[in-house]
Formats: C-alpha cells, structure tokens, sequence
C-alpha cells in the first residue's frame, strides 16, 4: 500500500544489504519514520483548566470570598466539597488521556531489519520508509511492506476479520497489523508512521470523547437547569435584601450588618441550590465499582462505561475470543475401510510430528491422536497453506498420505463418492477435511493423482467454556445478542446455535453488500458473517439509531471501530493491543464470564446512585423554591449555609455515602432523571408548604425572624429525614442502624446546639458564659410539631397527587364526552 507523499527516491534496493546509515538518517531528518501521534486532543493543562474553571466552580469560590469578607468563616465549609468534585474530575479526566496517549496499535514492539548488510533489532518507531524488514513466523508486521525476497504466510484476521491465513510472494504487498505465520521474507517498507494501514484504520479511536450515558446527560441537566434559576435569583435576593448606596460597605459602618446578613441569606439560597455531592458520590460509586471488577480480573478504562453496560438491551459479539476461544477441536474421524497400514490413528501422529509448521487444525490432531514419538522416513514434504488448502507426506515404503479440503486433496471422480458426507457435515458448520492416501510418491510438489480417501475428519471450532452460561444471563435479562463475524455466516450460525443465541438461524453474509444494504440487515439478523471493519461500525451506528444501547465486544484490530461506536466496548486481554486500548472494558483473564459481574456493578451504581440523587435534589428543589417565596413575599432567604449542615452531613452526605457503596443488583428500569425527580419533588413541595404555613402564622403568633428560620430549618430537616427513611428502604439491620443513628444526631443537634446554628432554643439552655438563649413561645413549638407530625401525610399527598389529578382529569373528560 504506496502512499505517495511518503516515498523517497531511491535505486532499486539491494535484498542483501538494505539502507546505509546515511540513507537512514535522511530519513530520519525527513519525519519519514514509523512514530505516530498518540496524544489526544487535550494537553494535562487543559484539563485542569477546563475543570476548575467551570461555570459553578467560579460561583461557589467567588460565594466562599464574600463570606470570608464579611467574616463568616463557618460558612464555608461548603468548598470541601467543591475541591473534592474539582480534584476527583480532574483525576479521572487524565487517566483518560493518558489511556489513550498510551494507545499503540503494534503489540510487538521490536522489529528486525537489515541496514549495511547486518541485521539489525530495532524498536518498531525506529523504522523508516524503505527499511528492508526481516519477517519470520510469529512476527507481527510493523509497516506496509512489498516483499524483495522470500515467501511467507500471513494472518491478516486482526484486520479484516478473515481467519485463513494468506500466501504472500515476491511483489506481494503486506499490511501492518498483520502476522506472519509461516515462512521468512525481507519487505522493503513503503508506507510507515500515520501513513501505514493499521494508522489510518484506527485513526479515529485516537481522539478522547467522553461517553454517553444517562447518567452524566441527567447530571448536566440537572447543572444546566439550576444555572438557569441560580443567578438572577441570587441577585434579585441580594438586592432585596441589601438596600445601602455601597455595593461594598467598608466594615464598622452603618451599612455593614445588613450587607453582611444580605451575603450570608443569599449564599444559603445559592449554595442550597448547588448539588455539589451528588458529582463527587457518584464518582465515588463508580471508583468502587472499578475496584471491585478489578479484584474480577476486570479493568475499567471509562468509568461511565460500567453504567452504560446495566442499561444494554442489544450485545454484538464477535466470534473468535468471546464465543469460541480461537482453537478448534477434532470433533470425530469417520474411516472408510480398516486397512491397518493406512488407520488415520495411526499414520496422522506420524504425519503430524513431520511437519515443522504449526497450526490450529495441526494442534487439533494432535491433540485428538497424540505425536508419534518415531515416524517413517520422510522422502517428500509439502507443508500446509491457505492456498494449496492440504498438507501432504510421502513416507518411504508406505506411498503419500494427505490432510485437507476434500476438492483440493481428491480428484473430481475420487471426490464425488464422498461428496454427500462431506456437505451434510459442512452443513452443520463444521470444518470437514479428508485423510487420503496414494501408493505413489509426491512429484514436483504436486500430489498423485490416485489419491483415496481413508476418513473424514470432522472439526469444529471451541466454545469458550463459560459463554453459554453468560449469554443464557444476556437472555434472561431480555439482552438481544447479535455474532458479528468475518467468518462464513453458515459456520458462524452453527456455532451460534451451539452456544444458546436466540434466531442463529436467521443469518446473512454482508461480503459486497453497500452500505444502505448493511443498514437495512441490521435489525433482521441475528448473524452476520464476511463482515469487514467498516461494516461493523454502520451495524453498531445502525442499531444506536433504532434506539438500542449497543455493548460490542471484540479482540481484533479490525473491531475498534465498532468497539468505539458501541455505548459500551469489551475487549478480551488475549486480543489485539489497538482492541484493548480503545475499550472501555478489558476481560484480563479473557473470562467471558466476567460479564456479568460487570452489569451488576453497573446496577448498583445506578440504583444507589438514584437513591442518593433524590436526597440531593430534595434539597436542591426545596431550596429553589424558599427562593421564590423569599422574592415574592419580600422577605428575608430563612436559611444561612451553617444551618444547612444538618441537611448536608446527616441527611445527604453521610447517608449517601453509605448508601452508594451498597450492594444492590435490581434490574435498572425508566430515566434516571425522571425516576430521582418522582421521588425529590414530594419531599421539596413540603418543604415549601410547611415554609408558607409559618411565615403566614407568622404575624398571627408574634413569631420573630429568628423563631421562623428555625422552625424552617427543623421543619426542613425533619422532612429531609422523611425522605431519607423512604429512600433506605426495604430496610435492612445496617440501614436501620443508620437511620437511627442520623435521627438521633438530628434530635441532639437541635437540642443541644442551638447557638451554633442560631436557633431559638427549644428547651431551656445556657451558653458558657452563663447567658440564657432565647427560647421558642409554647406556640412556636405547638406549631413546630403539627408541621412535624405531618411531614409524613403531606409527603404522600405530594407523591399520589399527580395520580389523583390524571384520573380526575380523565373522569372530567367521561363525564363531558357523555354530555
């Protein structure tokens, strides 16, 4: 594969000598080497950046100085949590550049080449256009190359999906990010760096994007809509409440006190509004999930991604490394005849420990008959290639046995006695070869033409031994599981039915189809075969786009475009480097069992996560709307930051700590946002509710500002705690001890430290210095306690009114429809 712009003039190279220091370093000094760029588009300082700076990082540090001016120390503690979201996005943002900064499409990492005549081992970047490259079996091709001299066989599979291996010769052009299996060649480099094959085909998953899951979409909603309200409520409060000509009152003047209570009320509206938390929990419920996948032999690359996987509805898998484990196994050998000089048990473990070269089918022999420890004399050799489709011996004495396809070993007369074995086998998906033998000798690599067939042998690929198990889990879970294969689409569907998939038998071969052909396939098969790299990407959009949450699994090169599509990507350890790279999920023991696992984990993020949620935007509600009533009544914001404490450590922060880390496997159903918003506004409407009871009663009872701020905030709180009990069941022994615990803290609280939080006192109590704190009216506490006692009944009121009002609107209609 030539790419113009990365081909420098030069004489015709010599196979035996390769480039001269001097040619390699013009190269070099050129850029004409097989480096790439694996940066991703944001540099570290970026990231910090773009963190801290964000739109509620500034508000709560530019709330945190004005508090700290008017010398309200104890209400900041509030940024605790601000640096605690700030530092934990800035962590996880670089682990994810540095992931994909570490992105190297070549798992070998060494190559050899010749350079004035001497082979040299050289790292793999260190290549340069027209480098002759040394290729033997096993090595992992690193450039575009036209073999100069040799012959070799190559695995191209990781790129195209395509397992039979391919002969390549003299003039033949050898795409990197293949293998060679078989032979020795030197390949002049033609096209290197960001200019090679594999660059360009995977060029796209260099790029860092954040996922998409609903959860991190309701997160930013949720940010969005309060930035909507926080700002003009936060100055309309303000400057309600701060009437003096100085925007900033030097300290000691007679503007001072109210511009300080002016700063303390408004940033106990606009903090209140802030669900600051519920970001840092979250992250905190997906660090545990990766550390407890990893303890499974599970690495997690994107920590939204475990989310993503609880919510799949359709899984595509590709056939080798996740259904079957990448070697085949002897199903059984049908004999015809009982001749004991040619048994295949006999002669095959001969043949076998002839052969230099090894391949799957020869391990699957040998593993099935064993390797003869002595053989006759070898006269001819011809060793198995994808091309010739047969591997074949002459033994001295004996006559010629072959090993391979049926129409390649036999003549067409020979083959048509054992033709119509040979298809039904083939159309059960397996892999039938023939055992044949000739009294006469091989001739000029050729076999004779007598050739008779003693045995069909009849392989099959092996199914990895935890994937039925696994994709019985998919379907019990109502996870629709597509195969998606470079493979024939009969032998994939075979070996689909063998592991349980659901409509095996609805398949098709995607090889020449358009792409409007692939888009249309995608939601009628189950199986898809001859199916390339780019053909997999337009199923996984396809299926994005008839609204299914896609999790892709693969091992090859020829995956990560797919894999990058997918909401969710799994790759197997034991599969291509470029494939582990740009997953989002890596199996380290290759354990398709795994999987499961992983949807548990991402069940309980989801699930806690949603319960914690509703706790912080109870708040986050209720705030809003003590706001609202605060700028329509023209009176004073009822709650500072300090007295929000309560709510922040006893309700939310302790609590949803706790609650994040349990375990908690229900099956994930509806919106996140609308599912924590059903359950947040009951709790934050009666808040509100109790609010305009008390400022009404106000006047009627005497009640002072302060009385009413702190029958607000215990009402609020007691409340909070309502919605707290509701969200912890079905209660267990630890969640009862928890409840517990946090409502007798709240009672304590309440009694014991009313100046901290600048409460009236609700019993009797003395400050050290011997002075007696102003005490609720017996009124003032009456009222406190009905609004106690119905914090309940209103919340329920709140949760069945949505209902009460669809059917009264429904049997509105029935009664004016019979008019």
């Amino acid at each position: 594969m030539k790419n113009e712009k990365n081909v420098v003039e030069l004489a015709p190279l010599d196979p035996s000598v390769g480039l001269s220091s001097s040619e390699v370093q013009k190269r070099v000094s050129q850029g004409l080497t097989n480096e790439t760029n694996t940066g991703s588009t944001k540099t570290i300082r970026r990231i910090v950046f773009s963190n801290i700076f964000t739109f509620f990082n500034l508000l709560n540090i530019f709330i945190a100085a004005l508090l700290i001016y008017v010398g309200a120390y104890k209400d900041i503690f509030f940024m605790v949590i601000v640096t605690a979201n700030t530092a934990i996005g800035i962590i996880q943002e670089v682990k994810a550049k540095k992931t994909i900064d570490k992105l190297s499409l070549l798992s070998a990492p060494i190559g050899h080449v010749l350079r004035d005549g001497q082979e040299r081992e050289i790292a793999v970047q260190d290549i340069v256009i027209n480098d002759l490259l040394i290729l033997k079996s096993g090595n992992q091709i690193s450039a575009d190359c036209v073999i100069k001299e040799g012959s070799i066989e190559v695995d191209e599979s990781l790129l195209t999906g395509e397992s039979d291996a391919i002969i390549k010769n003299v003039g033949d052009t050898l795409l990197s990010g293949s293998f060679v299996v078989s032979g020795t060649c030197r390949a002049e480099a033609t096209s290197v760096g960001k200019n090679a094959y594999i660059e360009n085909l995977t060029k796209q998953a260099k790029v860092y994007k954040k996922p998409k899951s609903d959860l991190m979409k309701s997160l930013k909603i949720i940010v969005r809509t309060v930035g909507v309200f926080i700002i003009p409520m936060g100055l309309a409060l303000f400057f309600m409440q701060y009437e003096g000509a100085n925007l900033l009152p030097l300290r000691g003047s007679l503007e001072w006190g109210q511009f300080s209570s002016a700063v303390r009320a408004t940033a106990g509206a606009v903090v209140g509004m802030i669900p600051s938390g519920l970001f840092l929990l979250t992250s905190v419920a997906l660090a545990v999930g990766v550390l407890k996948l990893a303890q499974n032999n599970t690495l997690v690359q994107e920590l939204y991604c475990i989310e993503m996987l609880a919510r799949i509805d359709t899984l595509c898998l590709d056939k080798t490394g996740t259904i079957t484990d990448g070697t085949m196994t002897v199903r059984s050998i049908l004999e015809y005849g009982n001749d004991p000089k040619t048994q295949a048990k006999k002669i095959i473990p001969q043949m076998m420990a002839t052969f230099k070269d090894k391949n799957q089918t020869s391990q699957a022999l040998i593993d099935k008959l064993g390797l003869a420890s002595k053989s006759a004399i070898a006269t001819h050799v011809i060793n198995f290639s994808s091309k010739r489709k047969f591997s074949a011996i002459t033994f001295e004495k004996i006559g010629t046995f072959a090993i391979g396809a049926p129409e390649f070993v036999l003549t067409k007369e020979a083959y048509q006695t054992i033709e119509n074995d040979v298809e039904r086998y083939a159309a059960q998906g397996l892999r039938v070869l023939v055992y044949a033998h000739s009294s006469k000798n091989i001739e000029q690599k050729e076999l004779p033409n007598n050739m008779v067939a003693k045995a069909l042998i009849l392989i099959e690929d092996t199914i990895r031994p935890d994937a039925i198990l696994t994709i019985e889990y998919f379907k019990t879970h109502n996870v629709d599981v597509k195969v998606i294969s470079g493979d024939s689409p009969v032998t994939v569907a075979h070996i689909a039915q063998r592991a349980g998939i659901d409509n095996a038998d609805k398949y098709i071969s995607l090889e020449g189809l358009s792409d409007r052909e692939v888009i249309d396939s995608a939601m009628k098969y189950s199986v898809f075969g001859r199916v390339n790299p780019n053909q997999k990407k337009i199923l996984v959009q396809t299926l994005k786009s008839n609204g299914r949450t896609v999790a892709m699994t693969g091992d090859g090169v020829n995956d990560i475009l797919a894999l990058r599509e997918a909401d969710t990507s799994i790759a197997m350890a034991s599969g291509s480097e470029a494939a582990r790279n740009v997953s989002h999920l890596v199996l380290l023991d290759s354990n398709f069992s795994s999987m499961p696992k992983v949807v548990n984990e991402g069940r309980r993020v989801i699930n806690n996560v949603q319960r914690v949620a509703t706790l912080f935007l109870t708040k986050t509600i209720f705030s809003i709307i003590l706001a609202i009533i605060a700028l329509t009544t023209n009176s004073k914001y009822p709650i500072t930051p300090s007295q929000l404490f309560m709510i922040d450590f006893l309700v939310i922060g302790l609590p949803a700590l706790v609650l994040s880390l349990q375990a908690n496997h229900e099956q994930v159903t509806g919106k996140f946002l609308p599912n924590v918003l059903k359950k947040a506004f009951p709790g934050a409407l009666t808040v509100g509710l109790q609010t305009l009871i008390i400022m009404y009663l106000a006047p009627v009872l005497g009640m002072d500002s302060q009385a009413q701020s702190t029958l607000i905030v215990v009402a609020a709180t007691f409340t909070s705690m309502m919605v707290l009990y509701r969200v912890l069941q079905p209660f267990n022994n630890f969640r009862k001890l928890l409840f517990i615990i946090m409502f007798s803290t709240f009672i304590i609280a309440v009694l014991m430290l009313p100046e901290f939080f600048e409460f009236k006192a609700l019993v009797p109590y003395y400050v050290s210095s011997g002075n007696i704190i102003l005490e609720l009216s017996n009124s003032e506490k009456l009222l406190l306690l009905v609004l106690i006692q119905s914090s309940s009944s209103l919340i329920n009121v709140f949760i069945k009114l949505p209902g009460m009002i669809k059917r009264g609107f429904l049997t509105s209609i029935k009664k004016l429809s019979g008019i």
